[in-house]
């Protein structure tokens, strides 16, 4: 039935067990005004579908032992229950058990069930154990601190370990609740009441657990049922947490404030680390450092520097450039590789990532230590000078220059300038290579270097753009053997000419021998198109012939796969390029000037009244048209050149027009 009410506590033996119960006042259904049946003995019987709720109930709250208070989980304490007499009733020892249960059943009446009586009801003690720590000689023991609760509903036990920061365990629920078998009995023995009376320590599971202390019910709870209770005096001191405790109890450190301005430099070159005029803030146990200050006023500010790590001392080891990033607004460090290309080296951007770099790494700090602990040690923007070295975890860093804004920080921060670039100019390394294979006269050199430098032949890469623009651009050169220069000569080998041609598209050369009549030599190709190396080449392969080799003063000597050539004359179009369009660098006008006179002996007259006849307005002056038209009709056979010089040695005035009078005076007289 429904319990309303308590009228005592009393004990019911369940299996050799001792359970503290509750007897309930007999049974009667809730008074209201809505009811009209009789409470006597013809009550409806308190059956599902016989109920119905209590409308002048107004605390629907149901009853809890864990709780929130203020964002921390806190747990009540279940007060005990007092019966008429003020104190809750327990029974001496487990002799007296029988006596006991006849007078609480004579008192009580009706019979109240274990689960119903003892329901929410929790002893609580406070224990530790000790753990031997054979790895570490320093410290010789650990000390755990548990909490046991004991549920009186069914003897069960549930252990939950103390949180210790940085402790390294598992904590919380050290051992979930169920009822646990006592230690030297059978499996059907379990741990009871009894074994946390009059004893300081109690097994569970083989490991001693030292009581020392229990909340307010608990104690009550023993002092009511005449049962001892025993604790330990002294817990011992664990080494580790009374090291933890003095670390974070120092006091008198000191923080730089970024508010406040530095006296100078103290030396740029000197102990950078001396006493300034910053105002200084002890760190407590409690205090950190203030960054919002440093954080508005230095936000996105960096300090940024160029070092290099020479590590070419070990085996090996190489040069390395790095970046070194010093962010202003928390004084933390970040350092980057700078890639460079064919380096054989993987892209790996960050040495070191953001963070506070000590001056000198001794190791990682101990468990328990703070940043602000050793707040002088660290790297701080007085010790980043261009030309020193820094150490960043071992490796020093040589700073050899600084980008633009940290040098006007330093001058306007500290009335001081960062030096220039100081970087130290390479040492030559001369490093051995391994000579080329020679021509194995399988195609051209390229081919047969190919198998060499790759397992897998490959073609040669072509400059598509290069070859798209220069294509067209072909010089010539009209070339025969030089005889003084030539090793073995062939009495025969002065009658030969040849015509040496240079593509411009891919810097390839070709030889022609035009074929002669009765010479001996049948001519046609002397050299198939292809890229030259150059004659008396230190690297050979690789060092090709180029325009530059052929553009020489005429006559000149050009060696061609060792074959000494005389370079006699070139083409227009040559000269052209060589002189860069000037025409007076290509043509003389007195050359002209006899060619026509060759030509036009006994013309004088019959060109001058063609001239006449083409002069309508009789000014004496002809177009440029006119005069390119009379000097085609009577075939004085003038290339472009030619043409383009005359007419701008006699058209002065640049109007287009020629006084023909004085030009056949000129050139017939």
């Amino acid at each position: 039935g429904r319990l309303h009410g308590t009228v005592g506590l009393g004990w019911r033996a369940q299996s050799d067990r001792v359970i503290l119960v509750e007897a309930p006042a007999p049974m009667s259904r809730p008074s209201t005004s809505l009811s009209s049946y009789d409470q006597g003995d013809g009550a409806v019987p308190f059956l599902p579908g016989n109920t119905f709720n209590d409308p002048n109930k107004t605390n629907f709250k149901k009853s809890h032992a864990f709780d929130y208070r203020s964002g921390t989980p806190i747990e009540f304490d279940v007060p005990a229950k007092e019966d008429a007499g003020g104190s809750p009733s327990r029974p001496q020892s487990r002799q007296s058990y029988a006596a006991s249960e006849r007078d609480n059943t004579r008192s009580q009446g009706e019979f109240v069930p274990a689960f119903a009586g003892l329901d929410g009801k929790v002893l609580r003690f406070e224990a530790f154990t000790t753990e031997q720590v054979p790895e570490n000689l320093t410290e010789p023991f650990r000390v755990r601190k548990f909490s046991i609760m004991y549920y009186l509903v069914d003897d069960s036990i549930q252990i939950n370990e103390h949180k210790q920061a940085n402790s390294g365990y598992a904590q919380g629920v050290f051992m979930k609740r169920h009822r646990i078998p006592s230690k030297g009995r059978g499996t059907e023995d379990f741990v009871t009441l009894f074994d946390f009376s009059d004893s300081s320590k109690v097994t569970l599971y083989n490991r001693d657990f030292h009581l020392t202390s229990c909340n307010v019910f608990t104690e009550q709870f023993f002092q009511v049922n005449g049962m001892k209770m025993r604790f330990e005096g002294n817990v011992p001191e664990d080494r580790y947490l009374a090291q933890r405790a003095m670390s974070e109890s120092r006091m008198g450190r000191q923080t730089p404030d970024p508010s406040q301005s530095m006296d100078g430099f103290d030396g740029l070159m000197g102990d950078m680390r001396a006493e300034t005029s910053m105002s200084n803030m002890s760190v407590g146990t409690t205090a950190r450092r203030d960054m919002r200050e440093k954080f508005l006023k230095y936000a996105n500010k960096v300090l940024r520097f160029y070092a290099h790590w020479d590590d070419r001392g070990s085996m090996f080891g190489q040069k390395l450039e790095y970046i070194i990033n010093y962010y202003l607004q928390d004084d933390k460090i970040e350092v980057l590789e700078v890639k460079k290309a064919n380096s054989g080296r993987d892209n790996f951007p960050k040495l070191v990532k953001k963070q506070r770099i000590p001056r000198a790494f001794g190791g990682v700090p101990s468990v328990g230590s703070r940043e602000e602990d050793f707040e002088d040690q660290y790297i701080n923007e007085r010790d980043l000078i261009v030309g020193g070295i820094v150490e960043i975890f071992g490796r020093e860093m040589y700073l050899y220059n600084c980008d633009e804004f940290t040098r006007e920080y330093y001058l306007h921060q500290y009335g001081a300038e960062q030096n220039s670039s100081v970087m130290e100019p390479e040492a030559l390394v001369e490093f051995p290579s391994m000579p080329l294979p020679p021509y194995n006269g399988f195609g051209s050199e390229h081919d047969s270097l190919a198998s060499y430098f790759n397992l897998i032949p490959k073609p040669r890469k072509y400059d598509r753009t290069k070859q798209a623009a220069l294509d067209t651009i072909i010089f010539r050169w009209k070339a025969k053997f030089d005889m003084d220069k030539m090793t073995a000569p062939n009495p025969d080998d002065h009658k030969r000419r040849f015509v040496i041609s240079f593509f411009m598209g891919d810097g390839t050369l070709s030889l022609y021998e035009p074929p002669i009549q009765n010479s001996g030599f049948m001519g046609g190709k002397f050299l198939e198109r292809q890229r030259v190396i150059r004659h008396k080449s230190k690297t050979g392969f690789g060092d090709w012939m180029t325009e530059e080799d052929l553009l020489i003063d005429l006559p000149g000597t050009a060696w061609v796969n060792n074959y000494p050539f005389v370079l006699l004359e070139t083409d227009k179009f040559t000269l052209r390029y060589v002189n860069k369009g000037k025409l007076d660098a290509i043509v003389s006008i007195d050359s002209i000037y006899e060619k026509l006179r060759r030509k036009g002996t006994g013309m004088q007259g019959e060109i001058l009244n063609v001239f006449r006849m083409l002069d309508e307005d009789g000014s004496c002056r002809v177009s440029l048209d006119d005069l390119v038209n009379v000097l085609r009709k009577f075939n004085f056979d003038l290339d472009e050149d030619e043409l383009i010089a005359l007419m701008a040695r006699w058209d002065q005035a640049k109007d287009g027009f020629v006084e023909y009078e004085a030009f056949v005076d000129t050139i017939f007289a």
